[in-house]
């Protein structure tokens, strides 16, 4: 099992605010961390939750493909999501050391 970088509160946005018109897959998502007007790739790691819907709302576990990415975060960080366009928006809850 991958170990997440943090673990965030994601709200993602319904179809009709812009975001997803379907839920993400089981097990990952791939998209971009936005923060702080720069772009992180990462990964929501969504074993253990499941998909999310459009419009839905969760606690999850992220890491990022480049590992410095979580040293310019502190909790309470707000970051959106993004693929094609900005599919959802977070804040960091926690930090793993």
């Amino acid at each position: 099992m991958v170990k997440p970088d943090i673990v965030a509160k994601i709200h993602f946005y319904s179809e009709a605010e812009g975001g997803r018109n379907s839920p993400t897959p089981l097990d990952h998502l791939g998209c971009i961390f936005v923060y702080g007007g720069d772009n992180f790739e990462c990964r929501l790691l969504l074993q253990d939750i499941g998909p999310i819907a459009p419009g839905g709302q969760a606690m999850v576990p992220i890491k990022f493909l480049w590992p410095e990415t979580k040293k310019r975060l502190h909790v309470g960080s707000r970051f959106n999501l993004r693929e094609a366009r900005i599919i959802a928006e977070g804040t960091v809850e926690s930090i793993s050391q």
